[in-house]
């Protein structure tokens, strides 16, 4: 229970506390309809952003104890439409659609407010409920202040933990909508973006600039990408997060070289474009196929697909060995280099910034 209360059969004087009614009523169910969507919604959001088993349980377990209350509220609505509260020196009626109840306060030992928002008077052999949620906020506070709380310090408690689990449920689930429509952190474990991003670059990607991406959720077939909300198509130059081909699980950063319908071909230690040897002043090493089994990226680039090179050519994994990058891989764009331990301990703050 959240609350235990005691009441003393005295009060200065009648008070009575309808329920909330007409367009407030349905407003109130509405909204909180609304949070029980959201709350769903956030369930699946989270089971595909987070790589979690427990995720669908832990979310299944709160969805049904807020759709439990839903329901509750529903039910307590229909049966107490136009209904009150009244308490005076003796007694407590409760009022319903139907009938008012009267129960004197000799036979009440307690009242309880449970987790369903239902303020419960036990009585000797019979409890009776009534929906305290359906009160305003101010009705509420007023008229558990006619009772004497049997435990203040437990329920101070109690608030406070329900408070605080409600912030953090409610901060993580922005900062997981954050993390995957608008910025993402980084570590560079690899060497094959040298010397542009080094090994222990903390980077920040944004995901605004190519659009954001709606993951696949439970009942979608693909993922989204909204491309019409970006503000503009992926350039040639552009260092690019993505998921390459048959690494669901990996997450890659290289540099986009090639847009679709360009002709690539790599050839004397260099890339050509559209037969224009592309200026890259940012490459380390030849570029070239030795290593990889065959040329699967030369030619015209096919529609929807890019060509991804690493900027340290000679040590990479890049387009030369996974093939095209569909365009619907690309997860953001790299934004901000804002920590390398290596460099900050020796107080060199000289990469640190915009990335190019």
């Amino acid at each position: 229970m959240l609350q235990h209360l005691r009441y003393g059969g005295t009060v200065a004087e009648r008070a009575e506390f309808p329920i909330i009614t007409g367009s407030g009523a349905y407003k109130f169910l509405f909204v909180r309809f609304g949070y029980l969507v959201i709350l769903i919604y956030s369930i699946f959001f989270l089971a595909v952003a987070i790589p979690f088993e427990g995720t669908y349980f832990i979310g299944s377990f709160i969805a049904t104890l807020f759709l439990v209350r839903f329901v509750n509220l529903c039910v307590m609505f229909a049966r107490y439409r136009n209904g009150r509260i009244a308490v005076d020196n003796g007694a407590i009626a409760v009022t319903d659609a139907s009938a008012t109840v009267t129960l004197p306060s000799s036979d009440i030992t307690y009242l309880e407010v449970n987790p369903m928002g239902n303020l419960v008077i036990r009585q000797k052999y019979d409890k009776t409920a009534f929906p305290l949620v359906l009160l305003t906020d101010e009705d509420q506070s007023k008229l558990l202040d006619l009772f004497e709380d049997m435990a203040p310090k437990k329920t101070a408690l109690t608030r406070k933990v329900i408070d605080f689990f409600d912030a953090i449920l409610v901060a993580f689930i922005l900062a997981m909508h954050i993390r995957q429509y608008i910025v993402q952190a980084y570590f560079i474990p690899t060497g094959s973006m040298e010397d542009t991003l080094q090994i222990g670059d903390h980077l920040l990607v944004e995901k605004i600039t190519f659009g954001p991406i709606i993951p696949r959720m439970a009942g979608m077939k693909d993922k989204v990408h909204l491309r019409m909300l970006g503000l503009r198509d992926i350039k040639r130059g552009d260092i690019i997060i993505f998921k390459p081909p048959h690494e669901e699980n990996k997450d890659f950063i290289k540099r986009c070289v090639a847009l679709p319908s360009d002709v690539l071909n790599i050839k004397n230690g260099a890339v050509f474009v559209n037969g224009k040897k592309a200026v890259e002043p940012y490459v380390r090493g030849a570029t070239s196929y030795r290593g990889f089994s065959d040329q699967k990226i030369e030619g015209v680039v096919p529609p929807g697909k890019l060509v991804v090179l690493g900027d340290n050519r000679e040590n990479s994994y890049d387009g030369r060995g996974f093939g095209y990058l569909p365009i619907s891989e690309v997860k953001g764009k790299a934004f901000i280099l804002y920590f390398n331990w290596d460099q900050i301990k020796n107080f060199d703050f000289s990469r640190l910034g915009l990335i190019r």
